[in-house]
């Protein structure tokens, strides 16, 4: 099973779920990166480990974070440290705009769907939070795109809500960096588990 989103810390719900469904976890979740980013890892690891029993789950998160390459390097506008002097700011202060950052997060989101179909890779999608709602619907140029992607193979909660949405309002706080504590993912890989078991693993 790989897990791509979310921090890769041992307590993260990847690593929880891992064990309730008795599968290994490879875990390529990292703070600060946006889609462009986790599609490519997803890319990696698809051709790294050519595993045709295998589950990718995606949690996306972070619609205005920016990855490039630079360098043979990746960077990223969602981290304080860049490694390349003013590219954080710039991004902020000429490229932050809504209708341009879910223009390429539905675009991502579309172009590994379709890549982990080709491949008959079973998949499942989720969200850190509610990162849709404000925009689907919203924009014309992007509504095709929409309607391309595979919403069943998403899982929300109540709605577009996601991880984050789930813990508080089962009782479980978030902590200072708007991230659930640790057993709030264990309690949430367990509410996957129970809601999924038979449609993904």
């Amino acid at each position: 099973m790989f897990g791509v989103g979310g921090r890769e810390e041992a307590h993260n719900w990847p690593h929880h779920l891992g064990k309730l469904t008795n599968r290994k976890v490879v875990n390529e979740g990292k703070n600060g990166v946006g889609s462009f980013y986790m599609i490519n890892k997803v890319y990696e690891l698809v051709d790294r480990y050519k595993d045709k029993d295998c589950v990718v789950m995606v949690m996306w998160s972070g619609l205005h974070r920016y990855d490039m390459i630079w360098n043979d390097q990746w960077i990223h506008s969602g981290m304080s440290e860049t490694g390349r002097e003013g590219f954080r700011l710039n991004h902020q202060r000429y490229m932050y705009d809504d209708q341009n950052a879910y223009y390429h997060t539905i675009l991502n989101m579309l172009n590994v769907q379709n890549f982990l179909k080709q491949k008959n890779i079973k998949y499942l999608f989720l969200t850190h939070k509610d990162i849709l709602s404000e925009f689907y619907g919203k924009y014309k140029k992007i509504n095709y795109l929409e309607k391309c992607i595979d919403w069943d193979n998403f899982y929300f909660h109540a709605g577009f809500k996601g991880c984050s949405e789930w813990c508080i309002e089962n009782g479980l706080e978030l902590d200072d960096t708007n991230h659930p504590y640790p057993e709030g993912y264990k309690k949430y890989a367990e509410h996957l588990h129970d809601k999924l078991k038979t449609k993904v693993f």
